[in-house]
């Protein structure tokens, strides 16, 4: 069976996870490459009753260090495969945008989290938001939750 060459799989770490990566195992080429993407969305956080303090640097290079070992233990996992382990800090729709436009994969493999409508009305999806502009396939695996 021809799969994709290169398959960017974005995993924010939540339920169904090992879903999305088995899927995206299975619609790669026997030669493809797996890139796995966390990004480490920037919150604020409230320091001493001030709002709107952003993590300390040191927080942020704690949080990349834990994503890129849960990552690694993907390739481990899997060490016959070609994984490539990506860690970003920024908004999650927009950084992963970013690094399609960066990485250029053939295709996007990413999860659906089942929302209400109401939260879906005032928060959005970052899956809508990365099929609506990626200008690349997406394949969306929904929550099964």
């Amino acid at each position: 069976m021809r799969g994709f060459e290169k398959v960017l799989v974005p995993l924010d770490f939540s339920d169904g996870r090992s879903e999305i990566f088995d899927v995206a195992m299975r619609v790669r080429s026997d030669t493809g490459t797996i890139l796995l993407l966390h990004v480490i969305e920037w919150l604020p956080q409230v320091t001493e009753g001030t709002f709107g303090v952003y993590a300390h640097r040191s927080d942020m290079e704690k949080y990349k260090s834990q994503a890129k070992a849960r990552l690694e233990r993907y390739r481990r996992q899997h060490a016959d495969v070609p994984i490539e382990c990506l860690v970003r800090e920024g908004k999650p729709a927009t950084t992963i945008l970013e690094e399609i436009d960066e990485q250029q994969p053939d295709i996007v493999v990413m999860g659906t989290h089942g929302r209400s409508r109401l939260d879906h009305l005032l928060i959005g999806s970052v899956a809508e938001r990365v099929l609506r502009r990626a200008g690349r396939p997406v394949l969306a695996v929904p929550f099964r939750g």
